[in-house]
């Protein structure tokens, strides 16, 4: 009788167990479903009709978004979480090509909904754009190799070129400002190019027009690994500034700002975010909170 008793327990438990896995996996892909719908839900009629999000970008600026040589296809971290979020709202991403210094006029303009592609959110560019933040980033210097000891940091260019991306404020900026530190030392000033794209810019330091090339710490960190030997980052990882990469949206459509932070938001709540972060190397960037209009001089 105590082993009938004892099995008939057992086989109840199992029961028991099985039945509320049962309802668990049941009710998971529900609640996903669900949370799915409720996020597509706040997408813009017309852009829920065309079904697209179109993504302006340089698509030259490795590992954040890019092509490698001889394909079509873009593709970097910001293009994988791109890709995710559009998944949450039941849509697709497409991507336009434009310069850097045109991601803003081309959102003003409807050449695309979004601005990407190493654009960072600043006070003077919300005065015109949304923002949704998305990564920790910041300015480094590329120089040759042959250059490692002889630059530090940017108060070493003085009376020596540097060459950025058109468009580049924040950058920009800094070598002003250092620029102007050099002339109360009694020292040459800085010279700065822009360029229309990050290549071009890049090349002016293999040509030796200038001697230092500034632009996204990742993205120098990838060149260095691509080019084993011939490139050196100012300092070993020396900031001239730090920002938020983020994704711009015109201040006509609120809407879909909000659905994109959303959704970026709760892959953050359930580790896709750092997953494809880490993928990238890029792990040490993780935000954490995925925020709307909040650049590095508003936080601590």
């Amino acid at each position: 009788m105590k082993s009938r008793v004892s099995s008939s327990a057992s086989s109840l438990g199992r029961a028991t167990w099985l039945t509320v896995a049962a309802l668990w996996l049941a009710a998971t892909p529900v609640a996903s479903m669900a949370a799915s719908a409720d996020l597509s839900a706040s997408v813009p009629a017309d852009i829920k009709a065309r079904g697209v999000i179109r993504i302006g970008s340089q698509q030259t600026f490795p590992p954040v978004e890019y092509r490698e040589p001889g394909k079509d296809e873009v593709t970097g971290v910001s293009r994988e979480l791109l890709d995710e979020v559009a998944r949450r709202l039941g849509l697709k991403v497409q991507f336009v090509q434009a310069e850097y210094a045109a991601l803003i006029p081309g959102l003003d303009a409807n050449r695309f909904d979004v601005a990407s592609g190493g654009i960072s959110d600043t006070d003077e560019r919300e005065e015109k754009v949304d923002f949704v933040n998305y990564m920790y980033a910041g300015a480094s210097i590329l120089t040759l190799a042959k250059h490692k000891t002889t630059f530090n940091t940017i108060d070493d260019f003085c009376g020596k070129g540097v060459a950025t991306m058109l468009g580049s404020r924040v950058i920009t900026a800094a070598v002003d400002a250092a620029s102007e530190r050099c002339k109360q030392a009694g020292k040459p000033t800085i010279r700065i190019e822009q360029l229309p794209s990050a290549p071009d810019a890049r090349q002016q330091v293999d040509l030796q027009r200038v001697d230092g090339y500034i632009g996204d710490l990742p993205a120098l960190a990838y060149m260095r690994q691509q080019f084993p030997g011939r490139y050196n980052i100012a300092g070993g990882d020396y900031r001239l500034t730090t920002y938020i990469a983020s994704w711009g949206f015109n201040k006509r459509a609120p809407g879909l700002r909000d659905a994109v932070q959303r959704a970026a938001q709760s892959m953050l709540a359930d580790g896709t975010y750092r997953t494809i972060l880490t993928k990238w190397n890029l792990s040490d960037a993780a935000l954490p909170e995925i925020t709307v209009n909040l650049p590095a001089s508003k936080r601590k």
